[in-house]
This record gives C-alpha cells, structure tokens and sequence, in this order.
C-alpha cells in the first residue's frame, strides 16, 4: 500500500505532468479558449468580459499577457502559455491541498478522490473557471480541518483565498455556504477547546475570510438573479439545462460509481471497510474505465467524449460539496456518532482507501490521454484545412465534418479557430454549417484584425 509520502509526491507530480503536456497540445483552446486567445491578441490586453468572474479570467491570462507584453506574435506559443494559465491555476490549489493533507491518509485520500473525480474527468474544458473554484473549495476545506489552532497566518492566506473567490464562478452559491459554516466551526472549535484559540487577531482574521465567503455567495446569487447580459442569462439556463446529462461523461460515471460502492459498503457495512472486499468491486469498475478508450474502435458514442464533460461541470461541484462535507465531517467530533468513520481512523481501512484514490486518479489517466491525442489530430485537421486553403471553406468540404474531427466541432467556435490556427493573410476559414443561425463572435466580414499574429509550427 502506498505511504502518505508516497502518494501525494506521485499525486503532485501527475496533475503537473498533465497540466504541462495539456498546455503542450494547447488543450486550452478547446470550445471558448479560441474565442479567449483572438480576444487577448486583438486587443493585446486582459479577455474581461464577464465581471461575476473576473478573478478568476484574470489570474488564468496572466502567463499569455506575459508572452504578449514580451513581444512574442506565435499564436501557437500563446496557445500553449494561455492553456498553461488555464491548467496551472488549479493545478497550484490541488497540489497546496495534497501537500497540507500529507499527514492524514482519509483526508489525503479524499483530496486524490478530488482530483480523480472531479478535476481529471470534468476539466477537458478548461476555460471554464469551475475548475478553479472546485480547486479552491478543497484547499480550503482541507487547511480548516487540519489546523490545530488558530494562526494569523492561516487566517489571512484563508481571507485571501476568500477574497480571490469574490468573483471566479456562480457555484460559489452552494459551496459558499459550506466554506463559511466550516470557518464558523473552526473558530467556534479553537475558542472552546484550545486555551490559546481566543486570540483576537487570528480570530478576526478567519472571521474575515467567512464574512468574504459569505460575500462571495451574495455576488454568485446575484449574478444568477441578475446576469450581466441575455445572452449570458440564456448561457446560465441551458448550463441549468445540461446538469441532468451528466451521466454521458462516461469517465465521470465508472470512477463516481466506484466512489458509490464504498460510500454504500460504508452505510450498510462499515466494518467491511478494514477488508479488501468493498475496494475489490470498486477496483473492477475502475479497470473498466480503464479501458473504455478501446470504444473508440467500435466508430459509435459510446465512448469518452471530450463534449461530454461539459455537462457534467454542475455535478462535479454537487461532488465537490460532499468531499468538504467529509472532510469536514471526519475531523470534527460528528465522526463519533457514525461507525465508518470511526473504522477508518484504523490504519489498514485509511491505507486502503488511500490506495483505492490512487487507483481511481490512475483509472482516468488511458481516457484522458485518449482525449488528448484526439484533440491534437483535431487540431491537425484544423490547420491543414486553413493553411492548404484559402478564402470561404463551408464545414461540409472540410475535414472537420468528417469522424472522429466532428466530435469535438463546436459550430459557433468554427471561424474563430480558423483564424487562430491560421499560417498568413490568405489562410482560409471554415464556417458554420449550413443552416446554423445562432450566436458568432464575430462576422465574416468583418473579421477580427490579428495583425502581425500568426500560428507557426
């Protein structure tokens, strides 16, 4: 069974290899992130639109303004610099959490049950600043559980994480509450157990990071009552719309119905958890995710689909909740009126369950690296398309129609890619299909104007 050591270094070490090969490949352009790069480079400054989560953007496009200040012009380059934004952020609060976790194995475990369940099957859309949020949530969780006392330090890195998550994403709404109540507990705990907890300094600063997340679940309402435009009030209703499909992300499914045989082996037989037999029926479901990539073979699907996570980012933050809770839940004195957590507190259960989200977190990697390589021939095909033609190229005459290219065609993102990829002035660009009559970012003629940007291998 693996050592806490163990565990988080390699757990550490996988998030950052996936986020630099992802920001390779330039994974970051997926769906918005096409749109997100034309913007930065057309204005040479900050992509700002969207105030409920301006921090959040902000923080992300600091390494492509970087480039841009620099004077680089290789859109590829900034590609690959945006998508390392995108990736590094939560990478960075993942790999913070895995490291103050290091020293108990349930509440490890939990964190690289995060990550296996949360961050690695529902982030192939990166742009989408959940990912950052989720990340957020379980650091700060982690931090308040595993603090033996009030320290002013802890108190002010908490209230700047606090205020960083004034504006990131509107799930802030239902994990907010979470966030401030298990503040309240900590402060409540250190006043009535530790003799040194009532220090009034390190009191007001966690009592300032909670008034910070309460504010941040008032902006994160807000912004739902009142969205900043139509347009992104009709994005809030279809996301609301997609979260029952959440189930088509076959990569979410295997790995939550793992996390279910246990959480139900742990209601029903909570002393089974010292045994390997919970963990071996969960592990079967894990190898099966492990080789869903050779659906692909069978040209239906039935598949891992990078579309497919999209829909399941609201579920993902309903999963995020539950964590905390646990976490939450086993450090406080509650763990007492439950027998799962109790036996889980004997070393033999906590390594297995350490050991079964290592499992997990590895179970996903053959998906998501299957995803990848799709997504880098997607790229391919967009680039020759572009560069070996020129002027109007309608969808139907372009690689991109053709399987398995069209599964990760998003028709509104198709003339903006084009003139991301594009070699020169006369590379030509792909259009939506026939018929297609909703939202644009820009018209065809009136293109953006890249000037001296271009993609260069």
């Amino acid at each position: 069974m693996p050592s806490n050591t163990f565990a988080y270094r390699a757990t550490i070490g996988l998030i950052w290899a996936l986020a630099l090969w992802h920001s390779w490949i330039c994974r970051g352009l997926f769906v918005d992130g096409f749109g997100f790069l034309i913007q930065i480079v057309t204005f040479e400054w900050f992509f700002d639109f969207y105030p409920p989560r301006l921090y959040a953007m902000i923080a992300a496009q600091i390494p492509v303004m970087i480039g841009v200040i620099m004077g680089a012009t290789d859109l590829h380059l900034l590609a690959r610099l945006l998508s390392l934004g995108f990736f590094g952020l939560p990478t960075i609060l993942y790999s913070l959490a895995l490291y103050r976790a290091r020293n108990d194995s349930v509440v490890l475990a939990s964190v690289i049950a995060a990550i296996a369940l949360v961050f690695l099957p529902v982030s192939f859309f990166i742009v989408g600043e959940y990912n950052t949020l989720y990340a957020l949530a379980i650091l700060v969780s982690v931090t308040l559980a595993t603090s033996e006392r009030l320290r002013v330090s802890e108190g002010l890195a908490l209230s700047g994480l606090a205020l960083f998550s004034l504006r990131v994403y509107e799930a802030m709404v239902y994990i907010g509450p979470f966030l401030v109540v298990m503040m309240l507990w900590r402060i409540w705990r250190a006043w009535r157990r530790e003799p040194s907890g009532g220090r009034l300094v390190a009191t007001l600063s966690h009592l300032l990071a909670a008034l910070l997340f309460a504010w941040a679940t008032w902006i994160a309402r807000d912004s739902i009552v009142h969205p900043f435009s139509d347009l992104l009030a009709m994005h809030l209703d279809d996301t609301l719309q997609q979260a029952r499909n959440f189930w088509q992300n076959m990569q979410f499914d295997f790995v939550f119905a793992a996390a279910l045989v246990i959480i139900g082996w742990a209601l029903v037989r909570p002393a089974d958890l010292v045994t390997p037999r919970p963990y071996f029926w969960a592990t079967i479901l894990l190898a099966i995710l492990a080789l869903t990539p050779l659906l692909a073979f069978t040209h239906t699907l039935v598949r891992p689909l990078a579309k497919s996570q999209y829909v399941s980012r609201v579920m993902g933050g309903m999963v995020t909740c539950a964590i905390v809770s646990f976490i939450w839940f086993y450090r406080s004195d509650l763990h007492s009126r439950l027998k799962a957590p109790i036996v889980l507190r004997q070393e033999q259960a906590a390594r297995r369950l350490l050991r079964l989200a290592c499992l997990m977190s590895l179970a996903v990697l053959p998906s998501d690296i299957f995803l990848s390589l799709t997504w880098v021939d997607f790229i391919e095909a967009t680039r020759a398309d572009v560069v070996g033609r020129s002027g109007i190229i309608p969808f139907e005459d372009s690689k991109l129609s053709r399987y398995p290219e069209i599964l990760l065609v998003e028709n509104w993102v198709l003339s903006t890619q084009s003139l991301a990829v594009r070699a020169n002035d006369h590379s030509g660009i792909i259009v939506p299909p026939k018929g297609f009559d909703e939202w644009v970012p820009f018209l065809l003629q009136e293109p953006p104007n890249l000037g001296r940007f271009y993609w260069r291998d």
